[in-house]
């Protein structure tokens, strides 16, 4: 049996995971946070739950999100404690793995929840501060002691210097399936204006236009961006 009546819908199932039509959008029954940033926190600002709080910063909501897609193979790097980041870039904490040329990836669906989070200016890795509890950032609001705590807790040297950094992370879309009346069509990826970045995904443009994934001799940078 055809998952679809139209064959060349059904043709997209190897390299397109079923989410990435049926899923056109994340967060519709509810606004979901896309962004904290931890480096406003412990300010007097007015709080509001979807906007502000002292304990932990600033955030964004939004809903009704278009999802961001990437190559994805079931796999993901994950970043680990210690792990050492590059502060002038955005540090993945689970990067989807797969690209162009993976027989095993397809494109899928994702919400990307952006943060800023501090790390430790000299060691260049993520730390993690002791929020609750008694000298916690919770009770007190001092950042150094937070993180002095921390340390302990978890082993990691703290050289007594941080600062902040951009991270991300990955969300597969697998729920909010909507009818599939209401999936994405053909003219929503393909064509002038489609949701799609195939530049990005590792080809050369629009497979419409220039052939899908046999052939092709560029490919992604591992996380479809």
């Amino acid at each position: 049996t055809e998952l679809h009546d139209d064959q060349r819908i059904s043709d997209h199932v190897d390299t397109v995971a079923c989410q990435t039509c049926h899923i056109p959008l994340g967060a519709v029954r509810e606004p979901t946070k896309i962004h904290w940033d931890w480096s406003t926190a412990g300010q007097d600002f007015p709080e509001d739950p979807h906007e502000y709080l002292r304990i932990k910063g600033s955030f964004v909501y939004a809903e009704n999100i278009m999802p961001e897609y990437y190559w994805f193979n079931g796999r993901a790097d994950r970043y680990l404690l210690g792990d050492p980041i590059d502060p002038e870039a955005v540090t993945l904490i689970n990067e989807p793995l797969g690209d162009l040329l993976d027989p095993a990836a397809q494109i899928w669906p994702f919400k990307v929840h952006r943060a800023i989070q501090m790390y430790d200016a000299v060691f260049n890795y993520l730390l993690q501060p002791q929020t609750f509890g008694e000298g916690g950032f919770w009770t007190e609001f001092d950042w150094d002691q937070a993180l002095r705590l921390g340390s302990q807790a978890t082993g990691l040297p703290y050289s007594g210097s941080y600062d902040w950094v951009e991270t991300a992370m990955y969300w597969p879309l697998s729920h909010m399936v909507v009818p599939a009346d209401h999936a994405l069509q053909c003219q929503d990826c393909h064509g002038e204006g489609g949701r799609m970045d195939w530049e990005a995904l590792g080809y050369y443009g629009d497979p419409m236009l220039w052939g899908g994934r046999e052939g092709t001799a560029g490919s992604g940078d591992g996380g479809g961006q």
